[in-house]
């Protein structure tokens, strides 16, 4: 069962959403994430968010960008293909 209060739900889920914020900006644009649906870039990128909160990272310039890094390494595509 999550014990969680809903100020900590609040404060998690505006964490949350300014990462992503910061973090789609690069995304969108990324010539090495452009191959993947729009859909598919979203919830994977508020899912790497969402694990680095877990994870005890509350920085969100730290949280954005392990994002983008895991989000490239999970679905970007190397250079020449």
């Amino acid at each position: 069962m999550d014990h969680t209060s809903p100020k900590q739900e609040h404060t998690f889920d505006t964490l949350v959403s300014v990462a992503f914020e910061k973090s789609w900006r690069f995304v969108e644009k990324d010539p090495f994430l452009t191959h993947n649906a729009e859909a598919l870039l979203r919830a994977r990128l508020r899912a790497h968010l969402e694990r680095s909160l877990r994870t005890g990272e509350k920085n969100v310039f730290e949280m954005a960008n392990n994002a983008i890094c895991n989000l490239r390494t999970e679905l970007g595509r190397r250079p020449g293909l």
